[in-house]
């Protein structure tokens, strides 16, 4: 018999042709089966990820629950103490208790970091046609008095609507905004809000002047209670863009940083595209 390039094929062992182009059919079915095969394994990772980060969710939901009235306790008793004999003792005493003081607020800001990165899934809202423009500027309102002292401008472009939570963009560009205002490294900052179409989608930005970031720790920043610099430098607890991820993940996006030292940042996400459907949590 011949092959397809019409070279002559010799059958060993005397097989007949037929049972030469069946066997020569095994490694492609072999390769069929290996693909499902793998797709199944798949399908089964996807659902452990699934089920490991609701399971993630549900801690961290429980355990910012679970500290809040320890911690409210801890707080009021070390205001009375503050109040009752702060300036009646010695001066180590005194130290002692802002030292505790200091401790119980950033212990506060931590667990409601956690709260409101539980409530990402567990409050969020249906998806709307949301328009990001109103998003942006309710964003900037709250942030008014930091915009206000800093002497900073903030520059936005016309945005489309997406189909999202409007509550949770309004955050998602609080914190990005915020952000670019703490680490202005005392230069006029500058923030430009926008939005770029790159090879038919839209990327959104804000862009900033500030101190930059080492590439190094491009996804370290997005990790929660990750901070890279000493709090005496700038404030914060490591959960503001830790939120951001979860908000631009849970819209079926990516978000990622773009920096170097010294030459600002941009912060770039994107949203799943209407047609494309919604992500499965939010579909009726």
């Amino acid at each position: 018999m011949r092959n397809h390039r019409s070279a002559r094929v010799r059958v060993a062992g005397g097989k007949s042709g037929r049972v030469a182009i069946e066997e020569a059919r095994l490694p492609a079915d072999t390769t069929g089966r290996a693909i499902a095969q793998m797709r199944r394994e798949l399908d089964v990772m996807r659902e452990r990820e699934s089920l490991l980060k609701h399971e993630l969710d549900e801690f961290i939901r429980l355990t910012a629950h679970d500290l809040h009235e320890p911690l409210r306790m801890v707080s009021c008793y070390v205001q009375l103490l503050e109040r009752r004999y702060c300036g009646r003792l010695d001066s180590d005493a005194d130290e002692f208790i802002q030292f505790a003081m200091d401790g119980a607020r950033r212990m506060q800001a931590m667990v409601d970091g956690l709260s409101a990165l539980s409530r990402v899934t567990s409050a969020g809202r249906p998806f709307r046609t949301a328009d990001l423009n109103a998003s942006v500027q309710s964003a900037v309102s709250a942030l008014r008095p930091a915009i206000d002292e800093a002497g900073a401008v903030v520059r936005c472009d016309t945005l489309p609507s997406v189909l999202a939570d409007g509550a949770q963009l309004e955050q998602l560009y609080h914190n990005l905004i915020g952000n670019a205002l703490r680490f202005s490294n005392g230069r006029r900052p500058r923030v430009h809000v926008g939005v770029e179409n790159k090879s038919g989608e839209h990327v959104f930005f804000v862009r900033d002047n500030g101190i930059g970031i080492d590439p190094r720790y491009a996804e370290k920043v997005f990790v929660m209670f990750q901070r890279l610099h000493a709090r005496d430098e700038y404030e914060g607890n490591g959960i503001g863009l830790a939120v951001c991820k979860r908000i631009v993940e849970r819209h079926g996006g990516r978000i990622w940083v773009e920096s170097e030292p010294g030459n600002g940042a941009a912060f770039r996400f994107t949203f799943r595209d209407r047609k494309e459907g919604l992500p499965k949590e939010t579909k009726p």
